[in-house]
């Protein structure tokens, strides 16, 4: 026994000695030679990335580099081109400034792969447009991302859903990390993520479950927290404002005994603009990795909780039937993720990763009718591994397994007693990447999926006894990008699947339920133009939904035996429009503009019937037809400043105090000015004022429920950029 012991630990050693890795050092600099600070310094190689960091304030860095063939250094910039070189030396690199915002790794691939080669629509959300902004939550810097259009009622805190190209609410997966924080159906509330704790965001648009499964139907939108491999930093920030409004926020990152560490805690409160608006938010967040040479292990640790008041719908009444404020109505949420992740690179041609993730949303909601509750959970096992077969083709390959449970106040068996409905999902993918001569990028992958859904108890009036159900699915996903010079021609198709919700599955008498399905395409062209200072983007998309849940009551009684069923069927399609303009380091412009068409289809068996109060060839619900923003940021010396708008036209909305049950009414566009200001005071503090709502517009983004008018924070921050 001992002699086993001594051999496996001499293996070890042997090892780890071989996954050792030697250290590349280096500096980052523009045009003009100043230090480029917080620039993503990545270390690739065949199968992916191997080891990242961010320069310091003198543009510093350090990496790990193993002798493994085909290793190079990738730096990153928002505002710069992205430049590729070899691990050699100490090394100074040089980035030219370009409009473009290019990242490795990012959401849309199972292999890490860059945005400017992926045939999909991929958006970054850098650290700069996040800290700069002055926002406390990141769903104010999410609004000028392209084709993503939110929808909250009214005041900070508010519920708010994203309607992506035209897509449903629940169509967006979304994660913290690589956290799946879902609801079981797919519902998220994107009011609650502070960008304290942010480093960036990614998006990729288009349907996505070939490569991540269950609610990737429109979307897939990840958070990304602050990472603890960057160059030590330390931030702290206070600030006040209309309705009394109170933000602090502290965060940075160290290295301690070869561990790199990244922590963030913040605070939000607000009183709102009316009696029972109050919102309240404090989030915690810890991350921590070790590499060990060509081996590293990161763990992921993030708490939300919040309260917000529900005043009611007090601004457009169109059947005066709105009562008054509500007072006693508010809400409460306890989220949490957690993530465990293993990587190991035993060569320069695999690459293998394990991830355990947990997530839990607790819900509270209490109403003049009493207290109810909602309880979400996931947890999720994955293992995947990337193999480079040749320098042309890279194989990843995986599987996972889910389980995720919802339990509700109104989910009950024949006894009234509350119960969990149980989900697992079973799951095997396939992406094949090939490569030709650095110009033409092809993905083409499946994902199959075994969902099964635990029995479910009668509940002594409709819904009979559910025995466990088992559906299979395969999501295919093919993808292309062409470069030549300063042109890109991209494209990709995809498939996307949503299982039914907690209370699509309690009230139905329907025991064969089926996932809602997605068939998405899009096709589109960037070019660059005025010496690469300027680049557009035009791109097409057309998205099918089909199979939707629908309930047969009334005149649809006749289609099914069942109270409800897979027969609706929708579609939207458009085109997104994008610039961003960078004449030189001091100066950002960017806008977009997404023109959509959507339309309800008739039912499975009737083609000229919808379900009431819709009706065929009727526009969706809060998707606006004209949506867009536009963004102009500007450095100089001590100063540094924005001016963003956005703007939305007029949508269908429905009846706000009784739904569309109560009538579908139209609810006017509006538009939405912001200025915002930096001053550096020196030391690494700045002053800040950020004025919203700047032309003082009563709008309504949801019908019934007014936002705020003009309002105004200002605040200091204190930023330590520590040397490498």
């Amino acid at each position: 026994m001992q002699r086993r012991v001594f051999g496996l630990l001499a293996a070890f050693s042997a090892f780890s000695f071989y996954l050792s890795a030697a250290q590349i050092h280096g500096t980052v600099v523009d045009p003009s030679g100043l230090a480029v600070y917080g620039a993503r310094v990545t270390l690739t190689d065949r199968v992916g990335v191997v080891a990242e960091t961010t320069t310091s304030s003198s543009g510093a860095f350090d990496l790990e580099a193993p002798a493994v063939e085909g290793t190079k250094v990738v730096v990153t910039a928002p505002g710069f081109r992205t430049v590729e070189v070899s691990p050699t030396g100490p090394l100074t690199i040089e980035l030219e400034i370009a409009p473009v915002v290019d990242a490795i790794p990012v959401v849309g691939s199972a292999i890490d792969v860059a945005a400017s080669e992926q045939g999909g629509s991929v958006s970054i959300v850098t650290r700069e447009e996040l800290r700069d902004s002055n926002q406390p939550q990141a769903l104010d810097v999410l609004r000028y991302v392209p084709g993503m259009v939110f929808d909250q009622t009214g005041f900070t805190g508010g519920l708010t859903a994203l309607y992506t190209r035209g897509g449903y609410p629940e169509y967006n997966l979304v994660e913290i990390d690589g956290v799946p924080v879902n609801a079981f159906g797919g519902n998220f509330d994107f009011a609650h993520i502070p960008t304290e704790e942010l480093d960036h965001v990614e998006i990729a648009r288009g349907a996505e479950s070939a490569v991540y499964g269950p609610y990737a139907n429109s979307s897939v939108v990840n958070f990304v927290t602050r990472d603890p491999a960057a160059a030590p930093n330390f931030d702290v920030l206070a600030e006040g404002g209309t309705y009394q409004e109170h933000r602090f926020g502290i965060g940075g990152g160290f290295d301690i005994a070869g561990f790199g560490i990244a922590a963030a805690a913040s605070r939000l409160d607000d009183n709102g603009p009316v009696q029972n608006s109050d919102y309240h938010n404090q989030g915690l967040l810890l991350n921590v990795m070790r590499r060990f040479g060509r081996q590293a292990l990161s763990v992921h640790g993030d708490f939300d909780s919040n309260t917000v008041g529900e005043p009611g719908p007090y601004g457009s009444d169109p059947l005066h039937d709105y009562t008054g404020i509500d007072t006693i109505s508010r809400s409460k949420n306890n989220f949490s993720d957690y993530l465990a992740h293993y990587e190991i690179d035993p060569s320069g041609r695999v690459h293998q990763e394990l991830y355990a993730t947990f997530f839990l949303n607790n819900n509270g909601y209490t109403s003049p009718y009493g207290f109810s509750f909602n309880k979400d959970l996931r947890g999720q096992g994955e293992s995947r591994t990337v193999v480079s077969l040749t320098p042309w083709y890279t194989a990843a390959f995986g599987a996972s397994e889910t389980m995720e449970e919802v339990k509700n106040t109104y989910i009950t068996d024949a006894s009234y007693n509350t119960f969990p409905i149980r989900r697992n999902e079973t799951a095997v993918y396939l992406e094949n990447r090939f490569q030709w001569k650095g110009r033409l990028f092809v993905n083409v992958g499946v994902r199959g999926e075994l969902i099964r859904t635990g029995a479910i108890p009668g509940d002594g009036y409709m819904r009979p006894f559910f025995p466990t159900q088992n559906i299979g699915a395969a999501d295919p996903k093919v993808a292309a990008a062409y470069v030549a010079g300063k042109t890109r021609v991209h494209s990709s198709f995809g498939t996307g699947l949503r299982p039914p919700a907690g209370f699509d599955l309690a009230y139905t008498n329907n025991p064969s339920l089926k996932p809602e399905r997605t068939r998405s395409f899009d096709a589109g062209v960037e070019q660059q133009l005025f010496g690469n200072l300027l680049a557009v983007d035009a791109t097409y998309f057309y998205n099918r939904y089909y199979d939707l849940i629908v309930t047969l009551g009334g005149s649809l009684s006749t289609l099914g035996y069942y109270e409800t069923d897979n027969i609706a069927n929708a579609r939207a399609q458009g085109a997104e429009f994008s610039a961003r303009l960078r004449p030189s380091r001091w100066l950002f412009v960017t806008a977009w503009y997404t023109r959509l068409d959507s339309e309800i289809l008739g039912l499975n068996g009737a083609a000229g019937m919808a379900p009431a109060p819709f009706v065929v060839g009727q526009e969706l619900i809060r998707r606006p037809a004209d949506s867009g923003a536009v963004t102009a940021a500007f450095t100089r010396g001590k100063v540094t400043a924005d001016v963003s708008a956005y703007f939305r036209g007029s949508v269908l909305d429905v009846e706000p105090s009784y739904g569309a049950s109560a009538g579908l009414f139209q609810n006017p566009g509006y538009a939405n000015l912001g200025i915002n200001l930096n001053y550096a005071l020196g030391h690494g503090l700045t002053a800040y004022g950020n004025l919203r709502n700047a032309l003082n517009r009563y709008y309504e983004e949801t019908f019934g429920y007014p936002s705020p008018r003009l309002n105004f924070v200002a605040g200091f921050k204190w930023s330590f950029k520590g040397a490498q």
